[in-house]
């Protein structure tokens, strides 16, 4: 790791300890304004153009810096400052808000997801620059501060700065190298609905004894919960997968070509896998549902014998492209009403849309070159058109038209929104010299 030495890398370095200083938690709504200025200030050092949008709650940082010789081409940088919490603070093996640098990972919240992403292409760009004078095109930075709580404001910044959003590529927040180490890029994500669910059937918790003759919240939730899918997973609400976008044979074929994981071996599993279809395309074209939590009755030490008067659920449907979590919280919602669960309250708590894309485009398939030539062969590569997880791709598409690639510097093990999330210090490395080299292909 020679390259650790070079100026410009050790500036990176200390940016980045500076940004996981910043607890940008944005459940918490914690250190939100001060990130978004220190991330301003970082750009305007950088010599962009840049601005904090904060007429909605939580500010974007917005930025934009173009070459000396004027380009056609531009690339989108997207991410968000936000991070999770941090708790539980007792499993962490030092402070989440101090980088810790051991000989060979980053280790801190939000370092992979995504503070060091960012931090990995202002310093690409910076090299660059040294070595060549200018940059290779026009580049944008769009940082929001929501993302880990569903992007609540986004849209509104989106439309009110519309006409600024223009571009060809989008590099998305993050991405990672796989069980198998490769270098992984993906054109989409899922959409998200988060909802609750409330039973109640009595105004006080009763005796046990009284489970003779009434049903407790808690079983009244339960059966609710069991009306909702089948034992394979499968969702039983009317209409549910009615507007589901199928994929592709394109897609088929690049999720096929995959390495589907070994996810009873990654976890140590003790349930079994859903079956529908392959990991990987489940992962990728399957709509889900999630049982987030269940609270209900006596929760604490030792036994409390009551029949519970109150039980709260919080679930999630992960969607696919073109489902739309109004609609189907609607269809959610008139589907317990009848089957019987009129007296469930169902409450919405956050939605977005999916998005996919078959990773097909000039600017696109330079990229995935670049990683080819940069990494040793097209088998070092895994290209997905869409991630399991949720983001606001969809929206992000809208307003710049452009093709939308994830790709960055974390990997498998990288335990993102758990404590001890980390990277490891050569992929931080390897992707600033891959990105580098890629600004490079621009100008061919």
């Amino acid at each position: 790791m020679s390259k650790l030495s070079d100026p410009l890398i050790q500036n990176s370095i200390e940016d980045l300890e500076k940004y996981i200083a910043l607890p940008s938690v944005s459940a918490k709504n914690q250190s939100i304004p001060e990130t978004a200025e220190f991330l301003k200030n970082l750009l305007q050092d950088f010599g962009a153009d840049a601005t904090v949008w904060d007429e909605f709650e939580s500010p974007v940082v917005f930025a934009e810096i173009k070459p000396k010789k004027p380009s056609d081409t531009t690339i989108l940088i997207y991410n968000h400052y936000d991070v999770q919490p941090a708790e539980p603070l007792e499993l962490w093996n030092s402070d989440p808000f101090k980088l810790k640098v051991t000989d060979d990972k980053f280790i801190g919240r939000g370092v992979s997801d995504c503070k060091a992403d960012l931090i990995s292409r202002i310093t690409a760009l910076k090299i660059y620059r040294q070595e060549h004078g200018d940059l290779p095109c026009n580049i944008k930075f769009l940082v929001e501060g929501q993302e880990e709580v569903a992007s609540r404001h986004l849209e509104d910044y989106l439309k009110k700065y519309s006409d600024k959003l223009s571009a060809d590529l989008v590099i998305w927040e993050s991405g990672y190298k796989n069980e198998k180490e490769q270098f992984n890029f993906t054109g989409g994500n899922k959409g998200v609905l988060c909802f609750e669910l409330e039973a109640t059937s009595a105004n006080i918790d009763l005796h046990s004894s009284f489970a003779a003759v009434v049903d407790s919240a808690t079983w009244r939730l339960a059966q609710a919960l069991n009306a909702l899918r089948t034992p394979e997973g499968d969702i039983k609400i009317p209409g549910f997968y009615d507007d589901v976008v199928e994929p592709t044979q394109k897609e088929i074929d690049l999720v096929n070509k995959a390495t589907n994981p070994d996810l009873k071996s990654k976890w140590d599993l003790q349930v079994p896998l859903l079956k529908n279809k392959s990991v990987n395309y489940n992962l990728t074209f399957n709509p889900t549902i999630n049982i987030e939590g269940i609270s209900s009755g006596w929760e604490g030490q030792g036994v409390k014998t009551v029949t519970p008067k109150a039980a709260t659920a919080k679930l999630e449907f992960r969607l696919v492209p073109n489902q739309d979590p109004h609609d189907l919280f609607d269809k959610l919602t008139k589907y317990l009403n009848d089957q019987g669960f009129t007296d469930i309250k169902v409450k919405y708590l956050l939605g977005e849309k999916g998005y996919r894309w078959d990773l097909d485009s000039p600017i696109v398939n330079k990229l995935i070159d670049t990683a080819k030539d940069f990494f040793g062969g097209e088998d070092k590569i895994e290209a997905l058109p869409s991630s399991p997880g949720t983001g606001p791709m969809n929206l992000v598409n809208h307003y710049t038209k452009a093709s939308i690639v994830s790709t960055g510097v974390s990997y498998s093990k990288a335990g993102n929104h758990a404590p001890n999330e980390n990277i490891r210090i050569q992929d931080y490395l390897d992707f600033i010299d891959f990105f580098n080299q890629f600004l490079g292909k621009l100008r061919e």
